[in-house]
């Protein structure tokens, strides 16, 4: 893969005009929702448990979210969000503070949309009684999917927890990275450790490939390893998309070998991009990380890659 290549996110924040959000959310299905019952008995937090999530064509991984103790809501999971995003419908129906901020988010094209900064007081994910300890910032925008609530960016919902995402058993669990950190000299068989390295706005999961490219761990996305191609034109493309912005992509695609630390990923299905804006980061999506078990460490800073646990 040349240097020209430089791949692309599913979701890139832009221009956080208050504080980057936060993180949580839910939004709408066509189930009447329910209020939760709360529990505040106690004040101590435990860890939440681990939920399952289902693969939907063209959507992602989609879990059940309550938001404000009213759901159940279908949202996607998505590590390359940087915040959790909720339609307008879904804030109006559970009682979601807007604030004055905005904020600017775009697609895989570039194109920019403004997206409102909003309040939540709980979230909880596979039932309305497994609560994340996050809550706070969210952020509101118009440019979801219809049939699609919103985006839960795992890693800042479940912060200060790390997140494990099971891609093969459909798992999504929290482990406690001060008992069970990750470590870069306890490699899992057939995986890798790597540092999570640092992004400007937010803290999005990148890792460095063996050709120098900084690559974003995805699970948004349903691309492989996405490469920018001035070359792919409309008529050369195999698919055409249209992104949260509202501008539109098209790619081809190939295969390649990539390395990331240990880990070597053979013959990975590689989508040749075109209409990719000028800033948008190297991706591996579910295409290239679906045979994997996914593991981010927030405290020590590490990611983890390796198979699937059975």
């Amino acid at each position: 893969m040349g240097r020209k290549s430089k791949i692309l996110s599913a979701i890139v924040l832009v221009s956080m005009l208050v504080e980057a959000a936060a993180a949580n959310a839910a939004a709408l299905s066509q189930r009447p929702r329910r209020i939760a019952q709360r529990n505040n008995t106690s004040t101590s937090y435990s860890l939440p448990h681990a939920v399952s999530f289902r693969e939907v064509r063209g959507r992602g991984l989609l879990a059940q979210v309550w938001l404000n103790g009213i759901g159940p809501f279908n949202f996607a999971i998505d590590t390359g969000a940087g915040a959790t995003i909720i339609s307008p419908r879904v804030a109006d129906e559970a009682n979601v503070a807007r604030t004055n901020g905005k904020a600017t988010i775009a697609g895989l094209s570039g194109v920019n949309t403004v997206a409102q900064h909003a309040s939540i007081e709980t979230l909880a994910i596979g039932d309305s009684e497994n609560a994340l300890s996050a809550k706070g910032a969210v952020l509101i925008s118009s440019g979801l999917p219809a049939d699609l609530d919103g985006l839960l960016d795992p890693i800042e919902a479940y912060s200060p927890l790390g997140v494990s995402i099971d891609l093969p058993r459909h798992e999504l669990a929290a482990f406690d990275p001060k008992v069970e950190p990750l470590k870069l000299n306890d490699v899992p068989d057939g995986g890798t450790v790597v540092p999570w390295l640092q992004d400007t706005n937010s803290h999005r999961p990148f890792v460095m490939l063996n050709n120098g490219d900084r690559a974003l761990l995805d699970t948004g996305s349903s691309l492989g390893l996405a490469v920018r191609d001035s070359n792919t034109t409309a008529r050369d493309a195999s698919y055409r998309e249209r992104d949260i912005g509202g501008g539109r992509i098209s790619a081809r695609r190939g295969q390649t070998n990539i390395a990331i630390g240990a880990l070597t990923l053979r013959r990975i299905p590689t989508d040749f991009v075109s209409g990719a804006g000028a800033d948008a980061p190297v991706l591996l999506g579910l295409a290239a990380l679906s045979p994997f078990r996914l593991q981010f460490d927030p405290i020590h800073r590490l990611i983890a890659i390796g198979p699937a646990r059975f």
